[in-house]
């Protein structure tokens, strides 16, 4: 009876190599689906699918012409876009447009599990790894140019490895296959290195053999890529001649990547999305493996180590170092990594055999122990997917948008207001941003930045952004005064003009006769359209100190300014022609004034406040705090109130980075939105606000912008 190690129970007969690939591409198939569903959409996604399918209305139109001379995305070839296109032709529009979004997405996920599957053909351990690798993963699952090249890469090296021994059949195989790499994205032609090296080791080869290769790759190339149609020369060199072009634009050299940022990505896990790859991933383990086996590829000649140097070097010398491109090399990684610990298992096991060191220093549990052992860890990780899936039933509806998945040029977002036909205004850090939204993205086919290096406006800090429907201006605070737009001409307001000592704005507010309402750290100050003044209360120093909220309340008989301050809440009554304070600033620990006053519906006022909680004014205030609800911190920084009458508020925490949002429903029950039981990720929340779609954007102190849009079954949201 034979003795095995540990005395683990024996792999069963039936299992073989067949077996291991069935079980590797189903793991593939598995993880794939879940990142498809999971991973939010990525910068280059609308760009791609906005392509596709303006290539799938000129098929339906016939408009040959229309395709062959189509000029977006130049730089890259046709054929991935025009896969693309597939679900556009098949399905009429779809009211979801996230539907063609997941459709491109499981385009791109076929072909990364058909590269697994190839590579697993290669070297079981190989393609096990590269399932589980989670950059192999990402770019593969999304809708971006990387999983079409991939698998044909993989694939025309593989059919070169057998086309010596399998006949010529797989060598044009491969050339067909090349063909396909150079229709799909250029970066991957790299791998005719690697061809031209395994056909020189061919003990028959012969120079017309080579020619009919690359006559065969380039007539496949030709057919699959439309957009070199007429005049391929001048086309191919224009896409070429922009990657140099590309490496030097503002989006390029903002990010600043060092030459070998690539074998940063290469050495590590996917960070970016902890709640999608919450599983082990390869990333790590495969590139130190490789490194160790590296020494055994170049000593054996083999050409496994030339994919990996020719790719290592193409990366260093390649102008960007986005993270997709790094998936020239995944492949061979997991390659050399799998082929090292076959390598060691084959060394391992005749030593074990002969000298029996494993079975003198290892104990030998009984079976019975593996037995338990094994349903304790699939418990344990049936409970853990269990777990991960009920939190992304939680996470529908939101996504999160930063500087590397969006056009956005600050993550410090600092209010977010509408404008002009569904246009997205963002007062962020470096600048004052507008989105305009189409089917295929939230920030649509151009965004508009004003900054200091294109506009006039005294600072890049934006710090409050308001629109005038009724005249079209846009209204901008800034470190140092007022800035407003018409969409032609700028005015700006500073000490100067609106006569403040220490002018920096805090808030901007419109009221219905068109008057500018302004808080600064020095007063109140408004704008009737011909000259500033200063509202004061003459028997308090309240008003000439930091203000930080305003908003005007005009209905129902009543007509009063609402002013948040330091001390708490002031009003102006203009009926009245009176002031009324509300001191709270001795009242509550940690106390750091009203940061923010906003008018419900229904006439109530809320007052957010940073260390006193909520308060709640309807003939008298009514606070919720942590001690009398069920809030895990007294910073208040925003509110708003949706269309069924709900209330979000954002909180942050005094004493630490981050924050969650809490929603008082109707029947005033407390809902609480965080990591743990939503897609929020927990950044300081700074300004709320609802679009004309009922989507509520959350403008973050570091992240950039999350949002939250959950369709209902009638084409609703909630």
């Amino acid at each position: 009876m034979e003795d095995r190690i540990l005395n683990l129970p024996k792999i069963p007969k039936w299992w073989g190599k067949r077996a291991t690939i069935i079980f590797i591409v189903v793991l593939s198939v598995v993880l794939h689906a879940w990142s498809v569903w999971q991973l939010p959409v990525d910068y280059d996604e609308p760009i791609y699918l906005k392509i596709a399918s303006d290539y799938a209305d000129l098929i339906k139109k016939g408009d040959l012409q229309g395709l062959i001379r189509y000029e977006d995305n130049q730089e890259h070839p046709a054929l991935v876009k025009i896969f693309y296109s597939i679900p556009y032709l098949l399905f009429e529009k779809n009211s979801d447009p996230s539907f063609y979004l997941f459709a491109a997405r499981s385009i791109s996920a076929l072909f990364g599990i058909l590269a697994v599957f190839v590579v697993a053909l290669i070297n079981p351990w190989a393609g096990f790894l590269l399932s589980l690798h989670s950059m192999t993963l990402k770019y593969t699952s999304q809708a971006y140019l990387e999983a079409v090249p991939l698998f044909a890469m993989v694939f025309c090296v593989f059919s070169m490895l057998r086309s010596e021994k399998h006949g010529k059949w797989w060598f044009y195989v491969s050339a067909i296959s090349l063909g396909v790499v150079a229709a799909s994205k250029y970066p991957y032609l790299f791998i005719v290195v690697v061809l031209g090296y395994i056909w020189i080791q061919f003990s028959e080869k012969n120079i017309y053999d080579a020619l009919k290769f690359i006559f065969v790759s380039g007539i496949v190339f030709f057919i699959l890529n439309p957009s070199i149609w007429v005049d391929p020369v001048n086309r191919i060199l224009s896409s070429i001649f922009f990657h140099g072009l590309y490496s030097q634009s503002t989006h390029v050299q903002s990010n600043a990547y060092a030459w070998y940022q690539p074998l940063v990505y290469i050495s590590t896990s996917v960070q970016w999305h902890p709640q999608v790859f919450f599983f082990f991933t390869s990333d790590e383990f495969v590139f130190y493996v490789t490194i160790f086996g590296l020494y055994f590829e170049i000593k054996e000649k083999k050409w496994s180590a030339i994919w990996f140097f020719v790719g290592l070097l193409f990366l260093f010398a390649w102008p960007t170092k986005w993270p997709q491109y790094t998936l020239i090399l995944s492949p061979v990684l997991a390659i050399i990594a799998g082929k090292t610990l076959q390598r060691g298992w084959s060394w391992i096991k005749p030593q074990d055999d002969y000298w029996n060191y494993l079975e003198a220093m290892l104990p030998k549990p009984p079976k019975i122990t593996w037995w338990i052992i094994g349903i304790f860890f699939f418990g344990l990780f049936g409970g853990k997917v269990v777990y991960e899936y009920q939190l992304a039933l939680a996470r529908r509806g939101w996504n999160s948008y930063d500087m590397t998945n969006s056009p956005l040029v600050s993550n410090v977002i600092n209010q977010v207001n509408s404008g002009r036909d569904k246009e997205i205004l963002f007062a962020t850090n470096k600048g004052f941003l507008i989105w305009k939204g189409d089917s295929e993205s939230l920030w649509g086919e151009s965004v508009t930045l004003f900054d200091r290096s294109n506009s006039p406006i005294p600072f890049d800090r934006i710090t409050a952004v308001s629109y005038n429907p009724n005249n079209e201006i846009y209204w901008l605070g800034t470190d140092n005064g007022v800035v407003s737009y018409d969409g032609f001409g700028w005015e700006i307001y500073n000490q100067n003009s609106v006569g403040c000592e220490q002018c920096q704005v805090n808030d901007i507010a419109i009221d219905s006769s068109n008057i500018v309402w302004v808080s600064m750290n020095d007063g109140i100050y408004f704008y009737d359209g011909a000259i500033w003044k200063k509202l004061t209360d003459p028997n308090s120093e309240i008003t000439d100190e930091v203000i930080n909220s305003v908003v005007r309340q005009k209905s129902r008989g009543i007509d009063k300014l609402w002013i948040g301050t330091y001390q708490g809440v002031s009003v102006y009554d203009f009926l009245e022609k009176s002031w009324e304070h509300y001191i709270w600033a001795d009242n509550f620990f940690g106390w750091g004034g009203v940061v923010e006053v906003n008018i419900l519906k229904d006439g109530r006022v809320i007052a957010n406040t940073s260390g006193g909680g909520i308060g709640i004014f309807q003939d008298e205030w009514t606070f919720y705090k942590n001690s009398n609800s069920p809030l895990k911190s007294n910073t208040v920084n925003t509110s708003i109130q949706a269309m069924d009458g709900s209330i979000w508020f954002g909180f942050g925490y005094p004493t630490e980075p981050g924050g969650y949002l809490m929603r008082l429903d109707p029947e005033n029950e407390w809902h609480r939105y965080a990591a743990n039981n939503s897609g929020y990720l927990e950044s300081e929340p700074l300004d709320l606000f609802f679009d004309e779609e009922g989507r509520l954007w959350i403008a973050t102190n570091g992240n950039g912008i999350q949002t939250f849009y959950r369709q209902t079954k009638n084409g609703g949201s909630k």
